[in-house]
């Protein structure tokens, strides 16, 4: 082999290991930057809290979504897949329901989908556990919402509390008589009809004022709740929220029903997938 055709053979050697190391950089920084695009939604720490309350609890994502978290009694789920934006869900009331047993969570962050689900140790609550709860959810301050008016129920007896008939929930206060209208258990809103029936759903209650109350428990939300696939926005009156609202420095809009709009354009300005205003 002539000098002149070695030299061109190593030329052709040095450019393709320059070709290979400059697609393998580009093939780098194309991975980091669509692991930087796809958002960090990873959790971890699935466990019980369970002082006062059996608070499912998690490392919340570092960047913002809501979550799922499902119940679980044994093998079997209880109640149904609930929605969070805080990196936490009090499940006393659908234990309580349940009865004493081995319970555990699964939780996954919305915008990281079922794959990233993880699930806590089982807790097992044993009868003076629930029994517990049951007391601490007597302590009761009854008060509207809408016109913001207190009344202090009496919590001199111990003969209070929510009981079950006929598939509808009530809670006796400890007078002996059935709340009625708004009441406050435990820092959760709750509404009962005339006839003393916890509500659930869409309400709208004697003041004309439409309200959300979650199912199965019957509290109202505050902050971001997914209703039938919709993202609403609570105040802490429990009203929905209408319009453009800031959350973490990002803008949503949310319209005349108070539902969170995608992949649209509001009065000029587009709104991407996750209902956020792109600058």
């Amino acid at each position: 082999m002539c000098l002149l055709r070695q030299i061109e053979l190593i030329k052709e050697r040095i450019f393709m290991k320059k070709l290979i190391l400059m697609l393998s950089m580009v093939f780098s920084l194309f991975m980091s930057m669509s692991v930087f695009a796809a958002g960090d939604y990873s959790i971890g720490g699935a466990s019980w809290d369970t002082g006062s309350k059996a608070l499912a609890t998690w490392d919340e994502a570092e960047d913002k979504t809501k979550y799922k978290v499902q119940l679980f009694k044994g093998n079997k789920k209880i109640g149904s897949n609930n929605s969070t934006s805080a990196a936490k869900y009090d499940f006393t009331k659908l234990i309580i329901d349940n009865g004493a047993g081995s319970y555990s969570f699964k939780v996954y962050p919305l915008k990281g989908g079922p794959d990233m689900s993880i699930q806590s140790e089982a807790e097992t609550f044993d009868s003076d556990t629930i029994a517990e709860y049951k007391k601490s959810r007597s302590n009761t301050t009854s008060l509207n919402p809408s016109t913001n008016t207190s009344n202090t129920a009496n919590t001199s007896t111990s003969n209070g509390g929510w009981y079950q008939s006929n598939n509808s929930w009530y809670y006796r206060k400890p007078d002996g008589t059935h709340a009625t209208n708004w009441f406050m258990v435990n820092n959760h809103w709750y509404y009962f009809d005339a006839n003393g029936i916890m509500q659930t759903g869409w309400i709208t209650d004697s003041k004309g004022f439409r309200y959300y109350l979650n199912q199965p428990n019957g509290d109202m939300p505050v902050g971001w709740a997914l209703i039938n696939n919709k993202w609403y926005y609570f105040e802490e009156s429990g009203l929905y929220k209408k319009g453009w609202i800031e959350y973490k420095g990002l803008w949503y809009y949310l319209d005349a029903n108070g539902e969170m709009v995608t992949n649209t354009t509001v009065d000029g300005y587009n709104i991407n997938a996750d209902g956020v205003w792109v600058q």
